[in-house]
């Protein structure tokens, strides 16, 4: 059964019209989940045609506004609509820290969310491997400064890597080991680094001691624009490099 993914933010907090905050989409017809929420991303889901009231789970790397922001407007939207879909919960997953972040929505949303027509299911995942839906995941903790998951899925012997916003660390590499794709942040060109996100350099070099097959550099800020940042990867890995862009899909 085929899967794909699709781009529905490879942007970052800097407001840009080409460019919703962070979120991917991995879509099969037996099982719809996201990679983070950020703002702009319920449009764009919308834009590709995707079912985005029937998304079966939501795994956030973060708690940071652009990768979770449009997490209130979709159970909004669920309040209203979501008797369609009673009996088929959404799962969502987080990092440390995002059971209390989720309890506590009610007293800036209000109490409908305690209302929900929708099961909503609850985790905290960090450094561990569990099943969800197809999927086999595991989650390991990446360095952006607070609690901050990536995550690697496989399937059919294809392997998704997605390292949400990181710096620098070992752990990308373990998580991206012989992966058919590899979602990386890509924040800077090299020279602008910052230890809570990688340059394209970077990239590149954990890219190639994963040995994994393509990467799609992402959560690109302005900076990344007056540089060629693919070159700046493929200084150290050899594999397919392709940059983000919203609405763009993939075939898995």
């Amino acid at each position: 059964m085929t899967a794909a993914l699709t781009v529905l933010g490879s942007g970052t907090r800097v407001l840009l019209r080409e460019r919703s905050m962070s979120g991917y989409a991995i879509w099969r017809p037996d099982f719809f989940m996201l990679w983070d929420c950020g703002s702009g991303v319920i449009r764009r889901a919308l834009e590709a045609e995707l079912p985005i009231l029937h998304v079966d789970a939501i795994l956030f790397s973060h708690l940071h506004l652009d990768h979770i922001a449009d997490l209130p407007a979709l159970l909004w939207a669920l309040a209203g609509e979501g008797q369609q879909r009673a009996e088929r919960p959404l799962r969502l997953f987080g990092p440390p820290g995002f059971a209390n972040f989720f309890a506590r929505l009610p007293q800036v949303y209000g109490d409908w969310l305690e209302r929900l027509p929708v099961p909503v299911l609850i985790h905290e995942v960090q450094d561990e491997h569990f099943t969800l839906g197809p999927w086999q995941i595991e989650t390991l903790p990446m360095a952006h400064g607070t609690a901050a998951n990536g995550y690697r899925l496989e399937l059919e012997g294809k392997i998704l890597a997605y390292t949400g916003d990181t710096g620098f660390c070992t752990e990308v590499a373990t998580l991206a080991r012989q992966a058919d794709w590899l979602i990386i942040d890509c924040a800077f060109p090299d020279g602008l680094g910052m230890p809570a996100h990688l340059t394209a350099g970077e990239v590149g070099q954990l890219a190639a001691q994963a040995g994994c097959r393509r990467v799609l550099l992402t959560h690109f800020y302005p900076d990344c624009f007056a540089v060629d940042v693919a070159a700046q990867c493929r200084k150290y890995f050899s594999g397919e490099i392709e940059l983000a862009s919203d609405l763009q899909r993939l075939i898995l």
